[in-house]
């Protein structure tokens, strides 16, 4: 199973390039994030950086559900654009990238660069020191294994280990299996529940009747995420 690119390409700088004038006004302060004047921008990013990321989120590697008002995803910036010292990277391609909102949520404000990447004037791989394992400058892959049932583990010899590790405790992806988990077992119970039903069409519709009302108030109080 394929979890998405080792690392991100800037492919989507082109696309930055279309605006200067409205990242001239943000930069400047004239103009917010959420300005109706980046919502084509936005938009082009987001479906540019969910063709490189393959639907996943950059953090989990999970599939993102595209939803109405995007709601379950976020243009992420690495080093947050909310931070004074970070906004001149709010539009650089290698700070921009999508992930799920559970681990947006997780991520919020945290400080991801030292004092060297703060201070760059180019914002590079080699400029200082990042907290957690980068979208674009280090391979995802060679640091994290993913293994069955959603088990994040740090590769025997990642050149990032550190920056592995605090991905993982920060974002709570050790959660992710517990959580995998009882998905998986509250939709072989509906899947159980389903197969009874349909046995007892024939013999005992009203059975079978109560049996699918039972199912229909186990998915509708709580289970409907599965």
């Amino acid at each position: 199973m394929s979890f998405g690119p080792t690392r991100l390409q800037p492919l989507h700088r082109d696309i930055l390039n279309q605006y200067p004038d409205q990242i001239a006004s943000f930069e400047r302060g004239d103009l917010e994030w959420s300005s109706n004047e980046f919502t084509e921008l936005k938009k082009s990013l987001r479906l540019s950086l969910r063709a490189q990321q393959e639907g996943r989120c950059i953090y989990c590697r999970r599939k993102i559900t595209v939803e109405r008002r995007n709601a379950t995803e976020d243009i992420e910036h690495f080093l947050d654009k909310s931070k004074g010292k970070y906004k001149k990277w709010a539009f650089t391609a290698v700070n921009l990238a999508l992930s799920c909102h559970p681990c947006n949520m997780q991520k919020s404000t945290r400080d991801m660069g030292d004092a060297g990447v703060s201070g760059a004037v180019e914002l590079t791989e080699a400029c200082g020191e990042y907290s957690w394992i980068h979208p674009y400058f280090d391979d995802y892959f060679e640091n994290i294994e993913i293994m069955d049932a959603w088990l994040y583990i740090i590769k025997k010899d990642a050149p990032k280990p550190e920056r592995a590790r605090k991905l993982i405790q920060d974002c709570l992806l050790d959660q992710i299996k517990t959580i995998e988990a009882d998905k998986v077992a509250i939709m072989h119970r509906i899947g159980r529940l389903h197969n009874l039903a349909a046995r007892c069409v024939l013999k005992n519709p009203e059975r079978a009747k109560k049996i699918l009302d039972y199912t229909g108030n186990f998915v509708k109080n709580g289970w409907k995420y599965v």
